[in-house]
């Protein structure tokens, strides 16, 4: 199946780019609920007939959701309350003949019928737990920002050679910021 995914994408010309359009994050928030803040974010995520023809011959593709919360101070650098990293895995299962999606943090998984379910269950978060309230004190000023990226650092070595040319499997959003006030 490697080498048909590496056919596949050499095949593909080098200038395509598999993420058409621009790879963002649209809007993200942060609820309060039960004392610990939860990200609700969502990313535009184009793709393109080659990354869904990669996907549907196996090849991995990992989105990772970086999230930062800095107090905002005058005179002194910003200083950082919380960083977190979570990790997104879609990956086509032959014997089932669905899509999996698994929180690589979490575990949890999702089995999908198919492509476009899965990227438009890839590009929403909705109530992921990020910090405890106790950690933001009342009256101060926070600024959280949250970016994606498309990795594909779980590629096998093999396949990793071929897409070193190819810069369709890996990109990186602008942070998106917005201020929190509790």
């Amino acid at each position: 199946m490697c080498a048909a995914a590496a056919t596949t994408l050499w095949m593909t010309p080098l200038h395509a780019d598999g993420l058409e359009g621009r790879f963002e994050v649209r809007s993200a928030d942060l609820q309060l609920k039960d004392g610990v803040y939860h990200l609700n974010a969502h990313m535009d995520l184009p793709v393109s007939d080659a990354v869904r023809r990669g996907l549907a011959e196996g090849v991995p593709l990992t989105v990772e959701l970086d999230l930062d919360i800095e107090r905002v101070r005058q005179l002194l650098p910003n200083s950082r309350v919380a960083e977190l990293t979570q990790r997104y895995h879609l990956q086509y299962n032959a014997v089932s003949a669905r899509y999996i999606l698994r929180n690589d943090n979490s575990g949890q998984q999702q089995s999908l019928s198919n492509v476009d379910s899965a990227l438009e269950q890839l590009s929403e978060v909705r109530g992921l737990p990020v910090l405890d309230k106790a950690l933001i004190s009342a009256g101060r000023r926070y600024e959280a920002s949250v970016r994606a990226k498309v990795d594909y650092g779980s590629v096998p070595f093999t396949l990793r050679v071929v897409m070193f040319w190819v810069n369709d499997w890996h990109r990186e959003s602008d942070w998106y910021t917005w201020t929190l006030q509790p």
